[in-house]
């Protein structure tokens, strides 16, 4: 028998209600998904912990182009960016 336990992960997850992000922040996460919930009417989405750090990068990049987002959005993506180290983030409706 083998010993279950020893083949058990704990992961982490931060929740986020949809309706504290900013449209543009929703914008950016569009197709980013790594999971999406089964039930449409829930519409939850879960991303990769580091889907922020990873948006900040490329609007880091685009430095200077009209196709960046407003700062507030900016902004945003970046504290979410620096506040958020779990593994998995998920956007649940409210």
């Amino acid at each position: 028998m083998s010993d279950i336990k020893s083949v058990l992960n704990k992961i982490s997850m931060v929740q986020i209600p949809e309706n504290a992000l900013l449209d543009g922040v929703i914008k950016l996460l569009s197709d980013r998904e790594s999971f999406i919930d089964a039930d449409k009417d829930l519409n939850e989405r879960i991303y990769t912990g580091d889907v922020f750090q990873a948006i900040a990068g490329e609007l880091a990049e685009m430095k200077g182009s009209p196709l960046i987002p407003s700062k507030k959005v900016v902004d945003q993506i970046n504290e979410l960016a620096e506040l958020i180290d779990s593994e998995y983030i998920q956007i649940t409706m409210i």
